[in-house]
């Protein structure tokens, strides 16, 4: 029995950032080439951390959806999954760990239909998009090496590459490039803020087709939200499979019948028959778990989401449940991993990890997590996980005693600090450090985004923050 797992970036952000696996992974459910299907993500739940704690099958594959090797698939995936390389053995359990879908030969194929999608042909030319960092030089190795196989295919006039953040840049492509028409292939994962926003705003587009002194540049929809990229991800897992062959005796452990759901969890109520979301239940939604998922990922005020437990759920819905939509699938949808936590903890096997481990394993940009006082982190649990239905079971420091006592019923349990408190104990690192000014709260300012004045977490974690300790409160 194999389960494949799509290892993804995501968004505090961006709604629409992680849309790209959500549907990959359904068109790849319908093939029927796995057992199961499911996204775990850095910056989005169910995060890279606690995706495992969902899989019972013994043959897992985890395919990193990114466009090349780099920081997040040789660092971040490994050590957030606790991977040790192409093949783990744990607790009865063999996961194998692919290359990027980015570095795959066959994308090339997937450049190769955008552009010709667009309308490219032999007289034009294929440019090939790609982000660029001064910071690792393994970033540009793949955007050149697939710009090479195009190339030798010998379908267009001209084949090269340009990049948002090194030479040689996208705003000297007219220059480099003789032919009349430009076909530019973002070589992204999703239609994120570069894709959508960056980009064409830079250079001036005025959508996929833009008029420049008698010469056209057609620019097409990134390449990883392209339905062939199942295609690449298959082979990636059948390449994985062939490797490390499945046991002969693997075989899915019996899983014991769930245990009634509470009637409440969080905001939804558990009624005979539905699901509903918070208030009077009018709207039905489709009996469909990811279109429950969509419909919650945005709030009542219009604000993304990032933080599935937050309160504040969208209102005034129902979904109907039965056995294609079971009220635990529509639960999870709703609160990732929330059913399967709670179930663990009553069970005695919930992996709980203290908040000093999580910060210590931070790098990169989110290492500076780890300065954050013994305060501060109080002051962000109140805050932050404050307003989420979820309780913390994890300790600022050591392991919590044995027989501590389980969340109430209705409020699963968190075994670990998520994405966005690591996000808050960054920035919260730096006002401890440096200082910042309060500013009035901006109901308008997305949830996560902690940098910007005004932000409503920002303003009370700075008002906590720089309130004077009682006397002879811990530091």
């Amino acid at each position: 029995m194999t389960h494949l797992i799509l290892a993804g970036h995501g968004s505090h952000l961006n709604a629409d950032s992680s849309e790209p696996f959500h549907r990959l992974a359904a068109a790849l459910r319908t093939s029927g080439d796995f057992d199961a299907v499911s996204v775990a993500l850095w910056k989005e739940e169910p995060s890279l951390a606690l995706a495992l704690d969902a899989v019972t099958d013994p043959e897992v594959v985890v395919v990193p959806i990114f466009i090349s090797t780099g920081y997040f698939t040789r660092t971040v995936v490994p050590r957030e999954m606790r991977l040790d390389g192409p093949l783990t053995r744990r607790a009865g359990q063999r996961i194998r760990y692919t290359p990027p879908v980015g570095t795959h030969p066959r994308l090339a194929d997937v450049i190769i239909e955008r552009a010709r999608e667009a309308g490219a042909g032999p007289a034009d030319a294929l440019v090939v998009l790609g982000h660029g960092t001064r910071r690792d030089s393994q970033s540009e190795k793949n955007v050149y090496a697939m710009a090479d196989l195009v190339a030798r295919r010998a379908l267009f006039a001209e084949c090269g590459v340009a990049f948002i953040d090194q030479e040689p840049g996208m705003l000297t492509m007219l220059e480099r490039f003789r032919a009349d028409r430009l076909f530019v292939v973002p070589l992204f994962i999703a239609e994120g803020w570069h894709v959508g926003e960056t980009i064409p705003a830079d250079l001036a587009l005025d959508g996929p087709e833009t008029r420049r002194g008698g010469r056209v540049v057609h620019y097409t929809p990134p390449v990883g939200t392209h339905p062939a990229l199942a295609a690449v991800v298959r082979e990636l897992a059948r390449e994985a499979l062939t490797a490390f062959p499945p046991s002969a005796a693997s075989a899915r452990p019996a899983r014991p019948a769930p245990a009634p759901l509470p009637r409440v969890i969080g905001e939804l109520r558990i009624e005979d028959g539905r699901v509903c979301g918070p208030g009077e239940p009018v709207r039905e939604l489709p009996p469909d778990p990811e279109a429950v998922r969509r419909h919650v990922r945005i709030g009542e005020d219009g604000r993304y989401r990032p933080l599935p437990g937050a309160r504040g759920l969208p209102g005034g819905w129902f979904v109907r449940t039965g056995e294609d939509c079971t009220a635990e699938a529509v639960v999870e949808a709703v609160y990732p991993l929330a059913t399967v936590h709670e179930r663990q903890a009553r069970a005695g096997e919930l992996r709980i990890v203290p908040l000093d481990e999580v910060l210590e394993r931070q790098s990169g940009r989110y290492e500076s997590a780890r300065s954050l006082s013994g305060r501060g982190r109080r002051v962000l649990r109140d805050i932050l996980c404050g307003r989420c239905i979820r309780t913390p079971a994890w300790p600022l420091s050591s392991l919590p005693a044995p027989g501590s006592p389980l969340p109430a019923p209705g409020s699963p349990p968190c075994p670990e600090a998520c994405s966005v408190f690591v996000a808050l104990a960054r920035e919260a690192a730096a006002w401890e450090r440096d200082g910042a000014e309060p500013a009035p709260v901006d109901p308008a300012i997305p949830f996560a985004a902690f940098e910007e004045p005004g932000n409503e977490i920002r303003e009370a974690v700075l008002a906590a923050i720089l309130e004077p300790a009682h006397p002879g409160a811990p530091a």
